[in-house]
């Protein structure tokens, strides 16, 4: 982890809530890995206070590519940085990030939550792995990483609630159709994250999670991202994550 301080070169919308911000980070580039997250400052005062939790995108040259949705103060104060602004960071955070084992692998994403995904897809692209993606969300306007998707040259498969792009559902639907030879892996809203855990059950596949809980400090000391695990104990999404196979976490 290291203190830093990266150069914006782009922040753009894309669509629906989400925004495009492109970072130039020469320190970590070559460090991050798919499921490393940053802690971001979005305001030099104490209104909002402290830092947000984002997962590195995608990594390209020297820059990050940070997708993220507008859902309150401090990501509203975040659309507002112009190319050349300065943003202060810790990063690359999170211990324990996906597993890469198994030759077809299965990455399952809502709304901005395929964001924690995208890297990890190029990485298991460039080793060789068979990869499909599954992006669902309310419907096509928030479909927001599609060109992504389309520009880096994924199979890919959409679902949308209300039907108006790909197929109308849930992303969960999908699992039914593919092996168990196929590794799972998700990130996006708890409710998704809840049913592929119970699905995956009856299917028999390997899922491992990406989760996304509010984190004040990124590295496990203020204790607002724990989650249970089976046993009783709280496990810190931060430092002990943000990776994990769904039999340890309970929702």
């Amino acid at each position: 982890m290291k203190d830093l301080s990266l150069i914006v070169k782009e922040n753009e919308h894309l669509s629906g809530k989400t925004w495009l911000l492109r970072l130039e980070a020469p320190q970590i580039a070559q460090e991050v890995r798919g499921g490393h997250f940053l802690m971001l400052e979005v305001s030099k005062t104490y209104d909002p206070m402290g830092r947000r939790a984002f997962a590195v995108g995608d990594v390209r040259g020297e820059e990050l590519l940070i997708f993220y949705d507008v859902v309150g103060r401090g990501t509203k104060l975040m659309t507002e940085l112009k190319p050349g602004d300065r943003v202060s960071s810790f990063g690359p955070l999170g211990k324990r990030l996906f597993d890469y084992e198994g030759d077809k692998h299965l990455l399952i994403g809502g709304g901005v939550g395929l964001a924690g995904l995208s890297l990890f897809g190029k990485e298991l692209r460039n080793m060789g792995k068979e990869v499909v993606f599954v992006y669902g969300a309310r419907s096509a306007q928030y479909l927001s990483m599609l060109d992504w998707l389309r520009e880096e040259g994924f199979k890919y498969i959409l679902f949308t609630d209300d039907g108006s792009a790909g197929r109308k559902g849930f992303v969960t639907e999908v699992l039914k159709e593919f092996g168990s030879e196929w590794k799972v892996s998700a990130c996006g809203p708890k409710p998704m994250l809840k049913a592929l855990k119970n699905l995956s059950k009856e299917t028999g596949h390997t899922l491992y999670m990406s989760l996304e809980e509010r984190m004040a400090c990124g590295w496990g000391v203020c204790l607002g991202c724990v989650v249970k695990d089976p046993e009783g104990y709280y496990r810190r999404v931060c430092y002990e994550g943000p990776v994990f196979k769904a039999q340890e976490v309970v929702f």
